[in-house]
């Protein structure tokens, strides 16, 4: 079945914002996936990161995601006891953690990231307990500052990403090779590829949009965006449902194996970022490796453009298959 301009440059905008995730991937003039008006000044992961880790909805000194750790309400700056603010509470040890920190380091399960309750030795315990240990270890007599406050989220997500990743979904096993190979093969994989991505994408009334932009709006306030971020995840799991479904070449299997991966590893962040009224902790986890797996999401697109350029595939525009060629070039880039 064919799919119109329309549909395919709404599959396309999730993909590229992807692509375009490790700067401000965001900004005026045309987008030559999606064909739409790019949106000025949206915020990176990482920015957005920074962002959710200062936040401190009662200006109490304890941020937001902190609060889920000392059991205090995040919308009331002196929920622990009348007359002290929650931030000066815990930094004279007033108020015990509900997550101790463990004297040594337990075994990592990274199976699974759970939902709301944290599982012992799961990655969002294991964050947990990163996290609250880099706060004890530095804190003094004062609250820390919120730059001290934001780089101890940056740490324990750089040391959390470096050792505890989210495995990978599929093995090349997996991967359904065809008996086609050479261009002829690669053009047909490209247009089936590309038809089941757009057959598999984000309403239009949310496409206008990416994940990370209506992350940002819950941050701000705005709960009703998170039912947005969650459409976001599961349309990333029912893309890498369809890709992986699919007959692929011999000499593009690793690359699409690559990019169906991300696309699932993307799926799992973008949901625990829509957790974050119930789970502070599982959203600051899911935004913080986020981007490794874009990263991941452009080395993949990138590879697939080498075995393109390897077997002399070029599409041009209205072809079936280019918006996805066309992704293989700007990651390539």
């Amino acid at each position: 079945m064919a799919h119109s301009t329309r549909t395919l440059r709404i599959a396309g905008a999730s993909l590229l914002a992807v692509l375009m995730v490790g700067g401000t991937y965001l900004a005026t003039g045309p987008n030559p996936f999606f064909g739409m008006t790019r949106i000025a000044g949206a915020q990176s992961s990482e920015e957005l990161l920074r962002e959710y880790a200062a936040k401190d909805s009662d200006t109490d000194g304890l941020p937001d995601w902190q609060e889920s750790l000392y059991n205090t309400d995040p919308l009331n700056p002196e929920s622990f006891r009348a007359g002290i603010k929650d931030g000066e509470a815990v930094a004279q040890g007033l108020v015990e953690p509900k997550v101790m920190v463990r004297p040594e380091e337990e075994a990592i399960d990274p199976d699974s990231i759970p939902g709301i309750a944290a599982a012992p030795s799961s990655l969002t315990d294991r964050f947990a307990q990163t996290l609250l240990k880099q706060y004890l270890l530095n804190r003094t007599g004062t609250p820390p500052t919120q730059e001290e406050i934001v780089a101890f989220v940056q740490s324990g997500v750089a040391e959390l990403s470096a050792d505890a990743s989210e495995p990978d979904h599929y093995t090349l096993n997996d991967v359904r090779v065809s008996g086609a190979s050479g261009a002829a093969a690669l053009v047909a994989y490209a247009a089936e590829a590309e038809a089941a991505i757009a057959a598999n994408t984000v309403s239009s009334s949310i496409s206008a949009r990416n994940e990370l932009a209506y992350f940002q709006d819950a941050i701000r306030g705005d709960d009703a965006a998170l039912a947005k971020v969650t459409a976001y995840s599961k349309a990333y799991a029912a893309m890498a449902d369809a890709l992986i479904r699919m007959q692929v070449p011999q000499e593009a299997r690793q690359a699409h194996l690559a990019i169906v991966n991300a696309t699932m590893h993307l799926s799992s962040m973008t949901a625990d970022m829509a957790a974050l009224k119930e789970d502070p902790l599982r959203a600051l986890l899911g935004i913080g490796l986020y981007g490794k797996y874009a990263t991941s999401m452009k080395s993949g697109f990138a590879n697939l453009n080498g075995v393109f350029s390897a077997r002399g595939v070029s599409l041009t525009e209205g072809q079936p298959g280019y918006e996805f060629f066309n992704t293989s070039e700007l990651a390539a880039q």
